[in-house]
């Protein structure tokens, strides 16, 4: 099974083996037949090729096992196990979600709730995202909208897919908000009819930026 899009690099994971100490790592690298984890320098724990593990990965809306088996060792700097993909695997569903902050440009249509769920053939109006998480996304708007509405979305993830992504949004909440002088609007939306794959897709997104935003504060902190 290659291709597993919650198999990333940077990726923290618990890898467990009958009768020994788990060991937490990180993914190092991903190919077409496997992954890589980092080893630990110590013998903490020694996999050989052919041992069966169970590999847990959190995360932010998810959490995912699998059982799947040992391919080899490469000694190095930094030393690495390489784990085969797996044939199957089980996902909990985590209920809430961790946002981001992200200014992501989308175009838009509204259905107001009192029209029915007719989608919109052309999506004109233009906005802009404060955050997103993989349930839904906090939106600035030029005109305003109300409790209940459906907003259907156009937008790219940066560094995630060439595609646009196209979602729908119902608005939870809205109110008028002054930017730079000028009346705006801001709506909450709860995403609506997502796709398993869309929303692992802003889920990576998010996981990217907060690993970027830990990495800058390293960078500050360490500088001052």
């Amino acid at each position: 099974m290659a291709g597993l899009n919650f198999i990333m690099i940077n990726m923290p994971i618990i890898i467990k083996n009958p009768g020994r100490k788990d060991l937490r790592t990180i993914i190092q690298d991903v190919g077409q037949d496997g992954f890589a984890v980092l080893a630990p320098a110590s013998s903490e724990l020694v996999l050989a090729p052919g041992d069966a593990v169970e590999v847990t990965c959190n995360r932010l809306d998810a959490r995912y096992e699998f059982t799947t088996t040992v391919r080899r060792y490469l000694p190095g700097d930094p030393p690495l196990y390489y784990l085969a993909y797996p044939d199957d695997y089980r996902r909990l569903q985590v209920r809430s979600h961790v946002r981001v902050r992200a200014a992501l440009e989308f175009r838009y249509a509204v259905c107001p709730a009192t029209d029915g769920p007719a989608r919109p053939t052309r999506l004109h109006k233009k906005g802009v995202t404060v955050d997103i998480s993989g349930g839904g996304a906090q939106l600035v708007l030029r005109e305003p909208v109300a409790v209940g509405d459906l907003i259907y979305m156009e937008f790219h993830l940066p560094g995630r897919r060439r595609l646009p992504m196209r979602l729908a949004g119902r608005v939870k909440r809205a109110a008028p908000r002054e930017i730079d002088g000028v009346t705006r609007y801001e709506a909450g939306v709860a995403f609506e009819g997502i796709s398993e794959r869309q929303e692992d897709e802003i889920v990576a997104f998010v996981f990217q930026r907060l690993l970027e935003e830990k990495r800058r504060r390293g960078e500050r902190e360490s500088g001052s």
